[in-house]
C-alpha cells in the first residue's frame, strides 16, 4: 500500500458584511492555465509556420525583426500578452 497522499488546504474568506465565512477548495491543477512558452507566426514571404519563444519579461507588447529560417526574408514579429496571459503572435514583411 502506498503511503503517499495529497494534502489540500481549505481557503476561508469573509463576506463584505463580515458575518459569513465561506470555505472553498483551491482549483484543481488541471484547470489552472499557464502562459504559452512559445507560439507561431506565418512567414509573409513563403507562408511557412515558424515557432518562436515567448518572453514575458520583454513586456506585454513586443516588436522585433527576425529573418525567416526557411526563406531568409525579414519579418516584423509582433507579440501581445494580455492580462490573463493569453499570447498573440503575428508577422508582417519588413
Amino acid at each position: 500500500m502506498d503511503s503517499r497522499f495529497v494534502a489540500r488546504h481549505t481557503i476561508f474568506s469573509l463576506s463584505r458584511a463580515g458575518n459569513e465565512c465561506e470555505s472553498r477548495w483551491p482549483a484543481p491543477a488541471d484547470t489552472i492555465t499557464r502562459m504559452k512558452e512559445e507560439d507561431s507566426y506565418v512567414c509573409d514571404a513563403c507562408g511557412e509556420e515558424i515557432v518562436v519563444p515567448v518572453d514575458p519579461s520583454a513586456g506585454s507588447s513586443q516588436e522585433y525583426v527576425e529573418d525567416c529560417p526557411v526563406c531568409c526574408n525579414p519579418n516584423v514579429i509582433h507579440v501581445e500578452i494580455d492580462g490573463d496571459g493569453d499570447v498573440r503572435v503575428w508577422a508582417e514583411a519588413e
